[in-house]
């Protein structure tokens, strides 16, 4: 079902570029001390040079160096606000860049970038717990995912990463999932904090069993922006940037630990800080992951999950990601939701949360609502609504249900004897029953 709203075009690529290149001006040149360095596709390090050059005297931004098509450059910190709405205006991309703290930070990320190894490995999983993924995910309700995304898109001004409502929101969930595992002995919910922004992420922790050293992840970014963001009280409701994906992944938690369900493997459900400029929490983590050699055997991101914009409902992303993983997703959506219909899309480097994985080699994948280009016109505006939306969570409903059996299927391996087999949710599909053959 499309959910296509009814509100007058708004001149979007003028108003942002106006207040972008304003907050540059207004900054003036950076100090050496005040410079962050990026790395982003090489078409988007072109766009930024021409919003930099606007406002730092003329002079152009460095490369500093270039690997597959992503370049290092450095940047006035003060203008990652203003490059990130850029990259959205010129390309369409949530984040765009990444942001590191150090240039031998930035270099490796560079190393990771031009390896090959990137493009193989991954998955490895079978989709045999039938049983199990109709039971939880098709536990998943409609009217819980649209009240989580009413909730973080209008019970704050905004959840911007540097601002109090932004911590504010991010205990909001915190709490959410803490009740999601109230009763599941073992069960945590801990904020996690990054060196390069006061926001935390959120990290749901469900131990495996037999293969707790594999860590599964499913995650979505908390934060949210629009124009204003030096006013704290500032309006950027992201209802579907990226409340959607929040109450995608929540929703997915909550189902999963009211049943009885027990994974061997680790799952960690995150929700990422400060994804919007630069994508500073997943980037800390899957850093500090790689650090501690940690097994991370599968990463699942959810960034807008609630407009459909294209004929097909899923669009797979296979530019930085891993095709054998998103090859299983497609499996899974097939498998259990055979009346949906998919496509692939692109959206360069670095346009969300499962970037940072994926080049330190972690098998990430990455589905989202729409091709690229059709997704939600009102992203990062204030007409980011449930109500731009159709008060509907319809669409999000089919990512949850992605989600939960992602959590299944790479949580749990082997099929017991006289298992049974589900051919769909829905009705219209026979929703038959039929007994698998030991």
């Amino acid at each position: 079902m499309s959910h296509s709203p009814h509100l007058p075009a708004t001149p979007r690529r003028v108003f942002w570029i106006a207040v972008c290149l304003a907050a540059t001006l207004a900054a003036g040149p950076a100090a050496a001390g005040d410079d962050v360095w990026i790395t982003l596709g090489a078409d988007a390090f072109a766009s930024a040079s021409r919003l930099f050059s606007s406002g730092a005297e003329g002079k152009p931004l460095p490369r500093l160096g270039e690997a597959r098509g992503v370049v290092l450059t450095r940047v006035p910190r003060s203008g990652l606000d203003a490059l990130s709405a850029r990259l959205h205006e010129d390309f369409r991309r949530c984040g765009g860049f990444i942001a590191h703290e150090s240039l031998e930070e930035a270099r490796a990320e560079l190393a990771r970038v031009s390896s090959a190894s990137l493009t193989v490995g991954g998955a490895g999983f079978t989709i045999d717990q039938p049983q199990w993924v109709q039971q939880v995910a098709g536990a998943v309700e409609e009217a819980q995912i649209l009240n989580t995304m009413t909730a973080l898109s209008t019970g704050f001004a905004n959840r911007y990463h540097a601002h109090a409502s932004g911590t504010a929101a991010v205990n909001w969930i915190r709490d959410l999932w803490i009740g999601y595992a109230a009763g599941r002995p073992g069960v945590t919910v801990e904020l996690v904090t990054h060196p390069n922004t006061p926001q935390r992420s959120v990290v749901l922790n469900i131990p495996g069993t037999t293969l707790a050293n594999e860590v599964v992840i499913l995650g979505g970014h908390l934060d949210s922006i629009a124009p204003g963001t030096s006013n704290p009280n500032f309006s950027a409701p992201g209802a579907d940037d990226d409340a959607s994906g929040i109450a995608t992944i929540s929703e997915a938690a909550r189902v999963l630990l009211a049943s009885d369900f027990q994974p061997q493997r680790t799952l960690r459900i995150i929700g990422y800080a400060a994804e919007e400029v630069g994508l500073r929490g997943s980037t800390h983590l899957a850093a500090t992951y790689q650090a501690a050699g940690v097994n991370v055997v599968a990463v699942l991101q959810q960034d807008l999950t609630d407009y459909q914009g294209s004929n097909e409902d899923v669009a797979f992303i296979t530019d930085f990601t891993n095709a054998n993983l998103t090859a299983f997703l497609v499996d899974l959506l097939e498998t259990y939701q055979p009346e949906l219909t998919w496509t692939t899309t692109a959206c360069g480097y670095a346009c969300s949360d499962h970037a940072p994985w994926h080049s330190r080699g972690y098998p990430a994948a990455f589905p989202v609502e729409a091709r690229f280009g059709e997704e939600i016109p009102w992203i990062h505006t204030t007409s980011d609504t449930v109500a731009s939306l159709g008060n509907s969570a319809a669409h999000a409903v089919k990512f949850s249900r992605l989600a939960a059996a992602f959590l299944v299927e790479t949580g749990r391996d082997g099929l017991p004897s006289n298992e049974l087999f589900y051919d769909g949710f829905e009705t219209g599909n026979d929703g038959a029953w039929s007994q698998t053959v030991p």
